[in-house]
C-alpha cells in the first residue's frame, strides 16, 4: 500500500511558541518531532495487515508514536481508534469486570464514530464470557458496520496486571488473529499493544497470548544525529550548539524525555561561556541532585517500578547490588525477578532476543563518570535509584549491549567501570 504524500515539519515552534515536548505526547506534524525507525516500522506493519506491540519504558516518546502512526494511517484511509486503559481504570470502575470489559467496548464505539444501541447488544450477549463478547463485537459491530481497514492502539496494557479479569481482552486479541482463517473479514482488523511492562507475565498461556504472533517493534532512543533538530532552538551558535548537544547527549545518551528536557533548559537559560560546564551544572541540578528522586518525574518513576513491589523490592535490590559490584550473573531471561529489572527494555521471548550473534550483555563506557554516580549513591542508601541517562542509562550501566558478531558466549552481566 502506498502512502499518500505527508508533511513532517523541521521548523519553528509551533502556536503555543514551544518547540520542545517534555511529557505530553508530540505530533508528527509539530516541530520537535523526531522520526525513528520504529516509526516506518509500526506503520508498514499495520498497512500490511499485521498486529505489533511496541514495550518500552516511560517517557521514550511511545505515545507521540501512536499519534504519528494513527494520522499517518488516517491518511490512507484507515480508520483508528486508540483505548488508553489507564483511564478506563481510574475513571469506569476498573475493578468491575462488566464495567471494565463494557467501557472497552463503548470507547471502540465512539472514537470509530459508530452509532448502535450497545447497552441492548451488550446485554443480549450477556451469556458468553468477557473474551468472547468481544470478539463478537468485533465482528458483529465494527467490521461490519466499516468497510474499512480498522486498527486499534491498547495503550497502557501494564494496567492489565491489576485486574486478572482483564487477561481476556489480551486473549480476546488473539483470538480475532487466529479467526482469519475461517473468517476473511478479520484480516481487516489489526491490534497494537503498547505499554511499559513483561508481556510474559501478562498473560503465561502462549496459545492465547497476543504478544507471541505480534511484530515487536522497537523504540530506540535518539541518536546524536537525531538531535541536529534542535540545533537552531538553542538560541546559540552553530558551534556552540554543536557542543551543547553533544553534551546532551552525553547526559542522556538519547533518551527522549531528558534530551527535551536538557534542551529546552538550554534554549531558556541561554547558556554561555563554557558551554559544556554550564550543561552539567543544568544536568546535575536536574537529574543528579539529591532531590531529583522526588522532583525529576522520570527518575521517581523508575525508583517506584522497583521500591513499589514490596514483595520483591529486596531481592530486586540485592540482584541489582551484585551486579553493580561486577559479579557476574548469568541471564536467565526466564526470571521473574532478571526480568522485572530489565522489563521496559526487553522484548517478549523469542529467537531474535536469545539469538547468541547479538552479543553478551556488559556494562562501561570510561569517562562515564558523572551519569553513574546518581545510581550508585542511592545503592549506597539501599534504595533503587535512576542514574542521570534515565531508563536507557539504567540498562547501558546494568546491561549495556556489547556487539559480539558470531559469538556463540553465555549472556551476563558485566560490571562498568569503576569511578
Amino acid at each position: 500500500m502506498s502512502e499518500k504524500s505527508e508533511h513532517y515539519s523541521t521548523g519553528s515552534p509551533d502556536e503555543t511558541g514551544e518547540f520542545f515536548s517534555v511529557g505530553a505526547p508530540l505530533h508528527a506534524v509539530r516541530p520537535g518531532y523526531v522520526r525513528r525507525l520504529a516509526d516506518d516500522a509500526l506503520f508498514e506493519t499495520l498497512v500490511s495487515g499485521g498486529y505489533a506491540h511496541v514495550i518500552a519504558p516511560d517517557r521514550t516518546g511511545k505515545s507521540s508514536l501512536i499519534a504519528a502512526t494513527a494520522a499517518r494511517l488516517q491518511n490512507n484511509g484507515i480508520k483508528v481508534a486508540i483505548i488508553d486503559l489507564a483511564q478506563i481504570s481510574e475513571r469506569d470502575g476498573g475493578a468491575d469486570a462488566g464495567r471494565w470489559y463494557y467501557s472497552i467496548a463503548y470507547r471502540l464505539l465512539r472514537q470509530l464514530r459508530l452509532k448502535i444501541d450497545l447497552q441492548a447488544w451488550w446485554q443480549d450477549k450477556s451469556f458468553l464470557s468477557n473474551r468472547q463478547r468481544l470478539v463478537e463485537f468485533y465482528v458483529e459491530v465494527i467490521l461490519q458496520n466499516i468497510t474499512e481497514r480498522v486498527v486499534v492502539f491498547i495503550d497502557e496494557v501494564q494496567c492489565i496486571s491489576e485486574h486478572s479479569f482483564a487477561r481476556e481482552l489480551l486473549a480476546s486479541i488473539r483470538a480475532a488473529h487466529n479467526a482469519r482463517i475461517t473468517e476473511p473479514d478479520f484480516s481487516r482488523l489489526s491490534f497494537v499493544l503498547i505499554g511499559e511492562c513483561d508481556s510474559a507475565r501478562l498473560i503465561e498461556d502462549a496459545n492465547l497470548s497476543p504478544f507471541t504472533i505480534t511484530r515487536p517493534i522497537h523504540l530506540s532512543d535518539f541518536t546524536r544525529a537525531d538531535l541536529e533538530l534542535f540545533t537552531n532552538e538553542l538560541n546559540l551558535s552553530e558551534a556552540d550548539a554543536k557542543a551543547a548537544l553533544d553534551r546532551v547527549f552525553y547526559w542522556t545518551n538519547g533518551q527522549p524525555y531528558l534530551s527535551q528536557k536538557l534542551a529546552r533548559s538550554i534554549a531558556r537559560e541561554r547558556v554561555s561561556g563554557n558551554i559544556e560546564a554550564h550543561v552539567d551544572r543544568i544536568a546535575m541540578h536536574q537529574l543528579a541532585g539529591r532531590a531529583a528522586i522526588q522532583s525529576e518525574p522520570h527518575m521517581s518513576h523508575i525508583h517506584k517500578m522497583v521500591t513499589g513491589d514490596r514483595k520483591h523490592c529486596e531481592a530486586l535490590l540485592n540482584l541489582y547490588g551484585r551486579i553493580r559490584k561486577g559479579i557476574r550473573t548469568e541471564a536467565d531471561l526466564g526470571s521473574p525477578l532478571q526480568r522485572q529489572l530489565v522489563a521496559p527494555r526487553l522484548e517478549p521471548l523469542g529467537q531474535e532476543a536469545l539469538d547468541p550473534a547479538r552479543g553478551v550483555l556488559a556494562g562501561g563506557i570510561p569517562g562515564d563518570e558523572p551519569r553513574i554516580r546518581p545510581a550508585r549513591s542511592a545503592l549506597d542508601r539501599g534504595a533503587y535509584r535512576a542514574d542521570a541517562r534515565g531508563d536507557g542509562g539504567v540498562r547501558a550501566a546494568l546491561f549495556g549491549e556489547v556487539s559480539r558478531g558470531g559469538s556463540t558466549e553465555p549472556l551476563g552481566f558485566v560490571k562498568r567501570p569503576s569511578l
